[in-house]
């Protein structure tokens, strides 16, 4: 049974972003355990992540019964989702860094009111564990570009982030100049995907900041828990909600894979296979 999401209406925040809802889904459990405290995976274009009937094209991410299934066969931590929606008109506005053709730039102020008014309202009233080690960012398209620039600038908030098709064309690709100007790498675990349907400008850029990612020391391997990076092409994936949602179980076993299972200690003795003595 999925737990129906809470709502949460912010008004306009102190640092001049237009106000949004939140959306925020539990995991199976948090009622009744309560002494236990949760990873928090944060998602933007909030509208977008639960409910068809919202989701831009009417297909959303299925984001709660995603979870809900990964949890239920161990393959995923239990965490909460908290959905943050986009501002309509203003969402260049939030989600980029840089000004570009007469728009955005304004990534700066958006982060501020996630980190200090959103996360902080959401530490302060559910069980999470607040610090970066269990804190995730989940984009796509210029969600994605705008959780790349917050692992740049507030590593010590998030420690993994996820880009779905990440817009890193955005300013001529400003984004992958920030990569390349690091002094060394940042204590964040990133995925970095897009779909082999999409425009070949974008994923020659998305290959691009995986490249620059790489030389700065991320680490890929093909255990989630060891990497450090991880880029993949998906086939036959579009630039669109059906398509991310279609990939979502990938993205949430990267960022909060299970712990690693102990060991069995042998207690039983080797029986010995020599022949006895006569």
């Amino acid at each position: 049974m999925l737990h129906p999401l809470r709502l949460h209406h912010f008004l306009r925040s102190r640092h001049g972003v237009a106000g949004r809802t939140v959306r925020i889904w539990l995991p199976p459990g948090y009622e009744h355990d309560v002494q236990r405290r949760f990873p928090v995976t944060y998602m933007l274009d909030g509208q977008n992540v639960f409910d068809d009937q919202v989701a831009f094209g009417g297909r959303s991410w299925q984001a709660g019964s995603t979870a809900a299934r990964l949890i239920e066969r161990g393959k995923v931590e239990p965490m909460l989702l908290v959905a943050i929606d986009n501002a309509g008109a203003h969402r260049t506005d939030d989600y980029t860094p840089e000004r570009w053709h007469g728009r955005g730039g304004h990534a700066d102020d958006f982060g501020r009111m996630l980190v200090d008014e959103i996360k902080g309202f959401v530490d302060a009233h559910y069980r999470t564990r607040p610090e970066r080690e269990a804190t995730a960012l989940v984009g796509s398209s210029l969600g994605g570009l705008f959780a790349l620039h917050l692992a740049l600038s507030r590593p010590d908030v998030f420690g993994h982030v996820a880009a779905l098709s990440p817009s890193t064309f955005w300013a001529h690709g400003a984004l992958l100049q920030r990569f390349a100007a690091l002094p060394h790498k940042l204590p964040v675990r990133i995925w970095l995907d897009a779909g082999k349907q999409e425009a070949p400008e974008l994923r020659r850029h998305v290959r691009a900041a995986a490249t620059a990612l790489q030389q700065k020391g991320w680490q890929p391997h093909r255990t989630a828990r060891k990497a450090e990076l991880r880029h993949v092409e998906i086939a036959k994936a579009r630039h669109d909600e059906a398509s991310w949602g279609k990939r979502l179980h990938r993205v949430l076993a990267f960022l909060f894979p299970p712990p690693p299972r102990p060991r069995k200690r042998k207690t039983a003795a080797k029986v010995s296979r020599r022949r006895p003595a006569p």
